[in-house]
């Protein structure tokens, strides 16, 4: 049986990276070093204990927020930054790309980069597009306001409803290879699972001498 989740989050990305080398799918490298990014937050239910996880094992991340979020939990944000991890722009209000006039797009890009950096008191360098569906005006705009398209390539599906704790770590294990970026969720689809998946890929993955920076 095909499994769709590493069909969709896997090899389809890596399939696609070929026709879009604008945008970032993964860092090249030959070293055991891996990227973990979190969409969606920041959140009160998900944010702090994704901080202690990555704490406990001295590994940093990229935090992909909405900026309607940023604007409700700003101290999160500034967590997030003082802690050590990257942020980056995932729109002000999760749009679906695809369905949305670019000016609105533009819009809400610009809005929540003027957040991110007010509240970090740094430039916001990346850039993921809600739901991973870019389009052409959010690439150009990434090139005129410096900040990287970035996509991934193990997609393990933590928000879907029947993931488990361990099938997504299982995924991500399986699944991982020098410089990939791997995207988890900050919401709370996968409140329940995000956090332990979490901890295990990187008990495990970090027991091997995986490193993990952030972007």
């Amino acid at each position: 049986m095909i499994d769709l989740v590493d069909l969709f989050g896997t090899r389809l990305p890596r399939w696609s990276a070929r026709y879009f080398p604008d945008i970032t799918w993964r860092i090249p490298t030959t070293d055991k070093v891996a990227y973990l990014t979190f969409d969606d937050g920041p959140t009160t239910s998900v944010t702090a204990r994704l901080l202690d996880v990555m704490a406990r094992f001295d590994a940093k991340g990229t935090c992909f927020l909405l900026g309607t979020h940023a604007q409700r939990h700003p101290h999160l944000v500034r967590d997030i930054a003082a802690a050590g991890h990257t942020i980056g722009n995932h729109t002000y209000t999760h749009p679906n790309a695809w369905r949305t006039p670019d000016a609105q797009l533009v819009r809400e890009l610009e809005q929540t980069t003027g957040i991110l950096e007010n509240l970090i008191q740094k430039p916001v360098r990346w850039m993921r597009p809600p739901y991973g569906r870019f389009t052409d005006a959010m690439r150009h705009w990434c090139r005129v306001r410096r900040q990287q398209c970035t996509m991934w390539d193990i997609g393990p599906g933590d928000f879907l409803p029947d993931a488990s704790t361990q099938q997504i770590a299982q995924r991500v294990v399986r699944a991982i290879r020098p410089g990939s970026i791997v995207v988890l969720h900050d919401n709370l689809k996968a409140r329940e699972v995000a956090p332990g998946a979490l901890h295990d890929i990187l008990e495990r993955l970090t027991a091997e001498g995986w490193r993990f920076p952030s972007l």
